[in-house]
């Protein structure tokens, strides 16, 4: 996978992302990076810039190594799974060791059915959360966290930090969330979908580096002679002057409409996420206030912490979210065993 150079605007470089990772990004974008948040500018050729910020709020980096999507069989017979669980079926060795798990989710907030989207609200001193929990895969996720963000900011201004995995995502705001309002207003729609991630994407910019692939192909740019290959910088200069002229001469070239087609369909999985739309559209829609980050929550808080700037080491830091929510599980408990002692004393 390409990397791009991560350069301050004045100040040295800090290392490299992945080329996928900076072609999302919009200007203004923040995101933390080596334990810095740093605010997106532009990206030029192979080198994206970005200056220092103070505010926290922003986007987390996605590496290919941790991108291994599910795909809609898998996660098919993941939302199938948890209808067994909600029904009290636990046929096999794997969902008897997740029962302690899945009874304590079913405690705090609710074990999902297949037909039924989850969404669990929660404020904390970080701010407020909401987690969304589809079950389609991380990148359906990417592009649905992206989506919903864009859909609620056009209801009022507000920013978000998104943490996402194989099951859900995290929006988190340091402002309260207009959920219903954007929920009425057409939040789980697949219309103007295309419209929509464009905007909520930097579309335009994706597409730019998906160019480089088709007039390779095309035999439009010259690759170098055997033993002395053009860097990948290079081809990147040559495409993008090739791209720019024919958005500014000929917008309608069977090229450029290729490479849009490309990045809406291979990047953004724009056929699987409005097939994923039309089922949320169509699923019952559950929104609960929890007192507690729940089991299906944590991962999600664990990912967004990964990156925050702290002195301790994030094994250290996780294990003590888990041993709070430890203690959270053992009061909830030792209440449920004294409500029955009590019960059956006044009988």
């Amino acid at each position: 996978m390409p990397r791009c150079v991560l350069q301050y605007l004045k100040g040295p470089s800090l290392g490299h992302v992945e080329e996928s990772f900076v072609a999302r990004l919009k200007p203004g974008d923040r995101f933390m990076f080596a334990g810095r948040t740093v605010e997106f500018v532009r990206v030029r050729e192979m080198t994206a810039w970005v200056r220092k910020t103070k505010n926290k709020a922003g986007l987390v980096p996605r590496w290919m190594g941790s991108r291994l999507p599910l795909s809609s069989e898998l996660a098919e017979a993941v939302r199938a799974k948890f209808q067994q669980a909600k029904d009290g079926l636990f046929p096999d060795a794997e969902m008897i060791a997740m029962r302690p798990i899945l009874d304590l989710q079913a405690r705090w907030s609710k074990i999902p059915e297949q037909d039924e989207l989850l969404i669990e609200r929660a404020k904390t001193r970080e701010g407020y959360h909401l987690y969304f929990y589809p079950f389609e895969g991380r990148l359906v996720h990417e592009g649905l966290a992206a989506l919903f963000a864009f859909r609620i900011a056009r209801l009022q201004p507000i920013s978000f930090t998104m943490a996402i995995n194989d099951y859900g995502f995290e929006l988190l705001s340091p402002d309260p969330v207009p959920l219903n309002a954007a929920l009425a207003a057409g939040l789980l729609s697949a219309r103007d979908l295309a419209d929509d991630i464009t905007a909520s994407l930097n579309a335009s910019e994706m597409a730019r580096r998906q160019f480089r692939e088709i007039t390779r192909v095309a035999g439009l740019t010259f690759q170098g002679f055997p033993g002395s290959q053009k860097s990948v910088k290079q081809l990147q200069a040559s495409s993008g002057l090739l791209y720019d002229v024919f958005i500014r001469y000929d917008p309608g070239n069977l090229l450029i409409a290729q490479a849009n087609r490309e990045v809406l369909e291979r990047q953004l999985e724009r056929s699987r996420l409005g097939r994923t739309l039309e089922r949320l559209s169509n699923s019952r829609v559950s929104i609960l206030d929890v007192p507690h980050i729940t089991p299906l929550a944590f991962p999600l808080l664990v990912d967004r912490t990964r990156d925050m700037v702290s002195s301790e080491r994030l094994v250290d830091r996780v294990k003590k979210m888990q041993l709070q929510l430890e203690r959270a599980a053992d009061a909830t408990i030792k209440t449920r065993v004294k409500v029955k002692d009590i019960k059956r004393g006044s009988g």
